[in-house]
């Protein structure tokens, strides 16, 4: 069986794209403070770091031909709350997932989502819906994509963790990368199969 092609998962994010990302950040952080507080309890470096994830998830698909959109850098309010994928090439949807550095340190490799996501709860978990976990160095603008994974994938292997901080339980679930497949964790996309 064909194992796919070796695959450089570490992006580099360079000046002009940084630049873009934290003027995003300042307009978020400061458009509401009280909307992100309400929602979970966003800090700067959170949103810093799915920014940074998506930007290199965007550069990394485009390497590899797809023709996903760029990240949309735009502020939802709760009700326009979306669960859309972040990138997508009009057939496939990347729903990208970012830990910065410091928080892998204490808790370990792990990304969180919404308990109650259509594609967690197992409703819509097509095969054409991916999760990218990534980890984000903010400092050295650096991120290491772990893999692309359909959901189906996940609800398969019973990946969908309840969190290691308990007061997100409610609210979020958690998948860990110690349960991810280490080896080969690019080759569906170019199988167009589910692993």
């Amino acid at each position: 069986m064909s194992r796919g092609p070796i695959v450089e998962n570490k992006i580099k994010i360079y000046k002009p794209e940084r630049k873009r990302i934290d003027k995003f950040v300042e307009a978020r952080v400061n458009a509401d403070t009280t909307l992100y507080s309400q929602r979970g309890g966003f800090k700067e470096i959170d949103i810093l770091t799915g920014a940074l994830a998506e930007e290199a998830v965007y550069q990394f698909l485009r390497k590899f031909k797809f023709k996903v959109n760029k990240p949309d850098f735009t502020i939802h309010t709760k009700k326009q709350k979306s669960y859309a994928g972040d990138l997508t090439d009009g057939k496939r949807c990347f729903h990208v997932k970012g830990q910065n550095m410091e928080s892998a340190k204490r808790y370990g490799d792990s990304w969180l989502m919404q308990r109650y996501d259509p594609l967690v709860k197992g409703k819509d978990a097509a095969s054409n819906n991916y999760i990218v976990p990534c980890t984000v160095d903010t400092k050295k603008n650096t991120v290491i994509i772990h893999g692309i994974f359909t959901f189906g994938y996940l609800h398969k292997h019973d990946l969908f963790m309840d969190c290691k901080v308990p007061w997100f339980n409610k609210t979020k679930c958690a998948i860990y990368g110690e349960n991810l497949p280490s080896r080969n964790a690019f080759r569906m996309l170019w199988k167009g199969k589910d692993q």
